[in-house]
């Protein structure tokens, strides 16, 4: 790397013997100034405002100290780098989604993405980024994500095949349960959840004595609560996002239907309880995609540094996040700061994060597919170890 000697107003015979010294293959020490080091984005999209947002303020937050302690690092420095965050707010929409995604893209100095969150996002965005070449490294559970054959598109968590197989496994074995009322919330995350659980569930012997659709951002479900009810369910199971999902528990659980409502990891929230009211989600049960976070590798350090920094404890994807940006950090490392070469690093890194060892297959999906269930108990998620 070529330096500029500073300080010097003549040249004198010391400079003259330390240049003749660098010319013969000496090396100065001296790392890059923040002014020197090349500036290289990892970009960040997901739902930071609307119903959604408290995973993706906590997946930024996550991200951002990933890339703060990459900076720090005497291995960045070294590298001539400093990374940088550029966040956006896909609004959980997916128009809004390919807008960011478009927006990303565009940006020469973005090298991989972190995100979506939302299924529905992932998916048309994950098209734009294919074309501009841009690394993606996704939380999205819907197995069309990664079915596209896009060479890009990086899924750091199970599939939605196999949360919903668990799921029927669950309440089929484990709960003794035979009579279920399925509902989705229409998008492709709830869509593909639901389906893959009636199809387990059904096959096992189950009954889905009901199974209706009902659409993000539904907060009255008095109507279909009180027809779920003329056909005497043991349990509700409900794939969407956890609002609806609390609203519904309310709803049901107030009208007299007291039977739990069983969901995917986006119930996964300390919110879901509060917006349901406690007395009414105690006994719901959902399932989530890897291990607790006490259960993590590194999870009870990382829950720690997060705790410390923000002064809350990390939500269900912030681990995932962290990982995520940390497997993009360390393929420009390895590869460098070109789009082409850090999308093929992501996709065959080996990488020891947090959350386990993460290594992609042919198709982008990660190897470590685990998969846990949780019930509500005193007031908050307690996991179901007997499951």
């Amino acid at each position: 790397m070529t330096r500029a000697w500073k300080g010097l107003a003549v040249v004198t015979a010391t400079a003259l013997l330390a240049v003749a010294a660098v010319g013969c293959g000496s090396r100065s020490s001296e790392e890059p100034t923040s002014e020197q080091a090349k500036t290289v984005k990892i970009g960040f999209a997901a739902p930071l405002t609307g119903d959604n947002a408290v995973y993706g303020r906590g997946m930024q937050r996550a991200v951002q100290m990933a890339i703060d302690e990459a900076n720090a690092s005497d291995r960045v420095k070294q590298a001539g780098v400093r990374f940088e965050l550029s966040a956006q707010d896909d609004q959980g929409d997916p128009k809004q989604a390919v807008n960011v995604a478009t927006l990303l893209a565009g940006d020469p100095a973005v090298v991989g993405v972190v995100g979506h969150f939302n299924s529905g996002c992932s998916i048309p965005a994950s098209a734009v980024y294919q074309q501009a070449g841009l690394a993606m490294v996704s939380v999205s559970s819907n197995p069309q994500l990664t079915a596209q054959g896009f060479d890009v598109v990086n899924r750091i968590v199970a599939k939605d095949d196999t949360q919903g197989s668990f799921a029927a496994d669950l309440v089929y074995d484990k709960l003794g349960i035979r009579k279920v009322a399925v509902l989705d919330d229409s998008t492709p995350y709830g869509s593909g959840l639901a389906a893959e659980f009636v199809k387990r569930f059904a096959a096992k012997g189950g009954t889905v004595v009901v199974q209706e659709k009902v659409q993000a951002k539904d907060v009255d479900f008095s109507a279909l609560v009180t027809r779920i009810k003329s056909t005497r369910p043991e349990a509700i199971y409900y794939g969407g996002a956890h609002t609806e999902g609390a609203l519904l528990s309310k709803q049901a659980k107030e009208s007299g239907l007291k039977v739990p409502v069983i969901g995917g990891d986006m119930l996964y929230s300390a919110e879901y309880i509060s917006i349901a009211r406690p007395e009414n989600a105690e006994g719901d049960i959902c399932t989530s995609l890897g291990l607790p976070l006490e259960q993590q590798p590194k999870g009870v350090e990382f829950k720690a540094a997060y705790n410390k920094r923000y002064g809350e404890d990390p939500e269900a994807y912030d681990s995932y996040a962290y990982d995520s940006a940390w497997i993009i950090i360390e393929a420009v490392l390895q590869a460098g700061a070109d789009r082409g070469a850090v999308a093929k690093a992501v996709r065959g890194i080996t990488y020891d994060g947090v959350t386990g060892t993460t290594s992609f297959d042919e198709n982008g999906d990660t190897r470590n597919q685990v998969i846990s269930a949780y019930r509500v108990e005193g007031g908050a998620w307690k996991q179901l170890l007997d499951q």
